[in-house]
Parts: structure tokens; sequence; C-alpha cells
């Protein structure tokens, strides 16, 4: 197998990996703006003098706006990633094709 192949292989592997980190993290954005639309759905839910009463330190809000933003982060990180991966992917096909003669 020449390096050529060898780098191509390697490269398989980490987007197979990224494309999996990637599916990861959408999970973990999924639950995390779920669970800050089901708080502010509980919150909207409440009578108005409650909500009158009620400061935003009172709710869970402000840890879940910040899960999902690291959440969002993450995601956003591993995106581009996978997308970066599947760039240099097709460029080591490219040249193993040439290389070939395929």
């Amino acid at each position: 197998m020449s390096t050529l192949e060898q780098k191509l292989r390697q490269l398989e592997e980490a987007t197979t990996i990224a494309q999996s980190v990637l599916s990861e993290k959408e999970s973990k954005l999924a639950l995390a703006s779920e669970a800050l639309e089901k708080s502010k759905s509980k919150l909207k839910s409440l009578d108005a003098e409650v909500q009158q009463t009620l400061q935003v330190n009172d709710t869970d809000l402000p840890e879940l706006i910040d899960a999902k933003m690291i959440a969002q982060q993450e995601y956003d990180e591993a995106l581009r990633r996978y997308e970066v991966n599947q760039q240099y992917l097709a460029l080591f096909r490219k040249k193993c094709d040439e290389a070939t003669g395929v």
C-alpha cells in the first residue's frame, strides 16, 4: 500500500469518526434545544401573576441557554471538521485515482 493510499485510509477513518461525532453533537444540540423550549413553555403556561413576580434567576433558563449555546458551538465545530475532512477526502481520492490511472 502506497503512502498516498495509507493517508487516504487514515482520512477515511477520520471522516467516519468526524461523522459520528457530528451525529452525537447534533443529538446533544437537539436535546438542549428541546429542554430549553420545554422550560419556556412551562414558564409561559404559568399564571400572569406568577410570571410578574418571577425573575430569570428563579428559573433554569440561564443554565439551559448556556447548555444550548455550548451544544451549538460543539455542533458547529464538529460540522466544520466533518466538512473539511470530506473536502480533503475528495482531493485524496482524486489524487489516488490519478496515481493509479483510473
